[in-house]
């Protein structure tokens, strides 16, 4: 059975907040912010103080903005409509749990999303002047609040540093510890 036309908004909506876009900024989404070519795409994101930022799309959310789009239609206006008018900042909010839910991620949130890319991209070796740019922050200190690191974090470091041959042991040098 195919999804919903709600649930392949509510799935592409979101897609965005975890391509580092806030809830606000997704609700002021519109058509003509999203490119989407076979090999590349991105968003622009309208973000606070009338900052705009563009953010390039891994394939995934190309391909599931493709459908959306497909199903939504190409014709100018926000990219989440609704019954009403646009999908505002308080329906995504309220969309992203039932997303969750469906997902076997109950209590998700639209930051807790935006937070998880975050902490990926920081996992996967971004520096934290990439992660500021990518998620619009204005100052360098909110971006570095990812790269503190958990226990279980250090411990592995450790253990992988320690596990290292290591030339002064191997000399005999700790013999005489």
């Amino acid at each position: 059975m195919a999804p919903s036309p709600i649930r392949f908004r509510g799935l592409s909506g979101a897609r965005a907040l975890y391509d580092g876009a806030r809830v606000e900024e997704c609700a002021r989404l519109e058509t003509i912010d999203v490119t989407l070519t076979a090999r590349t795409g991105h968003i622009r994101l309208h973000g606070k103080g009338d900052e705009v930022r563009t953010v390039p799309l891994p394939s995934a959310a190309r391909e599931q903005l493709a459908a959306w789009l497909t199903e939504r239609g190409l014709q100018a206006g926000p990219l989440w409509p609704g019954q009403r008018g646009p999908l505002s900042a308080s329906g995504i909010t309220q969309v992203v749990p039932a997303i969750g839910d469906d997902a076997g991620l109950p209590g998700l949130r639209p930051h807790r999303i935006r937070h998880t890319y975050a902490t990926r991209l920081r996992e996967s070796g971004a520096d934290p002047a990439q992660i500021q740019a990518l998620l619009g922050h204005s100052s360098i200190e909110t971006s570095a609040r990812y790269f503190r690191v958990g226990a279980a974090e250090q411990a592995a470091v450790v253990d992988q540093t320690s596990s290292r041959k290591c030339l002064f042991l191997n000399a005999g040098v700790a013999s005489s510890w």
